[in-house]
């Protein structure tokens, strides 16, 4: 059992002239080549649910995208309030995708972000004068599903608590979902990309995985979904909250990194 979503890939045409692969050559630079600044103090992100906050802290060392698409999904208010929708005791449980704002369970688990969601202002600017190029050769646009490659890990485990993403059957679909482990889950090892760990949450996660289901909307729904209300960026120790501060201070140094 693996956790999964599915999104329809978006076809970058064949047939462009040389100067034209060079312009997406630079866009394909500027908007992925960049890694997450490595910086001295860690980052974290809140999640404020209906059931109490978790918090997470981030591996920009072990999946520099990853991290990045999290961070800016998060500033931009893109995960708020949307729901965990899959729960599977002894397993995982998931979330992050948009398609859980809304009212039809049936829908939870197919979507992800598009390319609007995941770049900055300038960025789009750039992708808008790339698509007019484009289209003034009768191609298709670039700004459909965003789909992440994978940044999987030889020696990082899926412990209980590791943050990791979601995906389709191709293992660079990741967009938005993702997953929180409720226990040591080997078979996903070096399948799936993990990206952090929880810090103090871990109560609430696992009120979450063992809530009753709703077998009408899917094996693994919950009957009554539990939503993000707020996801919240923080960047270093001094802008947790006490509690979240002694749990970080308590943490097992092999789980406050992947170095």
């Amino acid at each position: 059992m693996r956790p999964e979503k599915t999104i329809t890939r978006s076809v970058v045409p064949t047939g462009l002239n040389r100067s034209l692969v060079l312009v997406l050559f630079v866009l394909t630079t500027v908007l992925f080549g960049a890694a997450v600044a490595q910086a001295d103090e860690p980052l974290f992100a809140r999640l404020d649910t209906d059931l109490g906050s978790i918090l997470l802290v981030f591996y920009p060392e072990l999946a520099p995208h990853h991290v990045d698409n999290f961070v800016h999904l998060s500033r931009t208010g893109f995960y708020d309030g949307t729901k965990f929708h899959r729960i599977v005791p002894g397993f995982v449980i998931q979330g992050g995708d948009p398609n859980s704002k809304d009212a039809d369970p049936r829908n939870d688990g197919l979507g992800g972000p598009t390319m609007t969601d995941v770049l900055t202002p300038d960025e789009l600017v750039l992708l808008g004068q790339v698509n007019e190029m484009l289209a003034g050769k009768g191609y298709g646009g670039l700004d459909g599903p965003a789909n992440l490659k994978g940044e999987f890990s030889k020696t990082v485990k899926h412990v209980r608590g590791t943050l990791s993403m979601a995906r389709g059957q191709d293992v660079d679909s990741a967009g938005s979902q993702f997953f929180i482990c409720v226990a040591p889950t080997a078979q996903l090892d070096g399948k799936y990309t993990i990206f952090g760990q929880v810090v103090i949450g871990m109560d609430v996660a696992d009120i979450i995985v063992n809530a009753e289901k709703n077998s009408a909307a899917g094996r693994d729904a919950p009957r009554n979904p539990v939503a993000i209300n707020k996801a919240t960026i923080i960047q270093g120790v001094p802008g947790l909250l006490p509690a979240e501060k002694a749990a970080w201070d308590e943490m097992s140094p092999d789980l406050k990194s992947a170095k």
